[in-house]
């Protein structure tokens, strides 16, 4: 039974290790404060802020705390974990209606400068020649 015991509060205890670790890594804190200049800054959230549900139950815009018509968004979060590896994971942004439209506003914003760009122009001008050289072999 002491053998039992042992092994279900290891397991426990890996998975609420395993849970608490999840819970810092799984909302993300944004700032929007230079939203209009296009950029975008996201930290993970402090063990104080996970206890009272920052970015969870509550608007996740560091300025921002309403509570009311709360959306999800999941962004993709860059950072590097130990100075040399640079990691991309998808976190979720729990945001207000005011922050959501905000953030919503800067994802399309970037998509058209991306879009609009000399190398972004190019790739479609080689991709257009490209399908308009196929189409032309299969027609012969």
């Amino acid at each position: 039974d002491e053998k039992d015991r042992e092994d279900w509060d290891s397991w426990e205890t890996r998975m609420a290790t395993r849970y608490w670790r999840k819970l810092h890594k799984e909302f993300a804190i944004v700032d929007l404060s230079r939203w209009r200049e296009g950029q975008l800054g996201l930290r993970w959230r402090t063990e104080r802020e996970v206890l009272a549900g920052v970015g969870e139950t509550s608007c996740a815009n560091k300025k921002c705390g309403d509570t009311t018509g709360l959306t999800s968004l999941e962004v993709p979060f860059q950072y590097s974990d130990t100075g040399r590896d640079t990691k991309c994971e998808l976190v979720k942004v729990r945001v207000c209606d005011e922050c959501s439209r905000k953030l919503i506003t800067l994802g399309a914003t970037k998509k058209r400068r991306r879009d609009a760009s000399p190398t972004a122009a190019r790739s479609r001008r080689a991709k257009r020649s490209d399908e308009a050289a196929q189409a032309a072999s299969s027609r012969v």
